[in-house]
């Protein structure tokens, strides 16, 4: 998608890319962390630790993926830019409400895909 969709989309291909990138970075230091608890490198307890590197992976890549960025919904702006596209203000109401709805979903998805994976994590090891 190149242009701003009120509650699906409001960011163009280089802010996704971007998104991906930091979603990789995360879950590369998740993996990192479960392996050297392992590896006995670090104690047990701070496995649990492994939640935010998760957290951030999970709601990162969800939101490349959806091309939505919750940071941005919820200071009713769009990033186009880039895509040959502008970044602007959302001033409708009721399209602020459709983009605060979605924010809500992937930031409540991002957290819960991380608390299980920690938590399976956490058990598996």
């Amino acid at each position: 998608m190149s242009s701003y969709q009120p509650g699906a989309c409001n960011i163009g291909p280089d802010q996704r890319r971007r998104r991906l990138a930091v979603a990789v970075a995360a879950f590369a230091l998740a993996t990192a962390q479960v392996v050297a608890t392992v590896l006995g490198w670090l104690p047990d307890p701070v496995l649990v630790g492994v939640f935010v590197p998760l957290a951030i992976g999970f709601e990162w890549g969800l939101q490349a993926h959806t091309a939505f960025c919750v940071r941005l919904a919820l200071l009713g702006r769009y990033d186009f830019r880039g895509a040959g596209g502008t970044s602007g203000e959302i001033d409708d109401p009721n399209y602020r409400r459709a983009d605060d709805v979605q924010a809500a979903k992937l930031a409540v998805a991002g957290v819960t895909l991380s608390a299980l994976t920690t938590a399976a994590v956490v058990l598996a090891v």
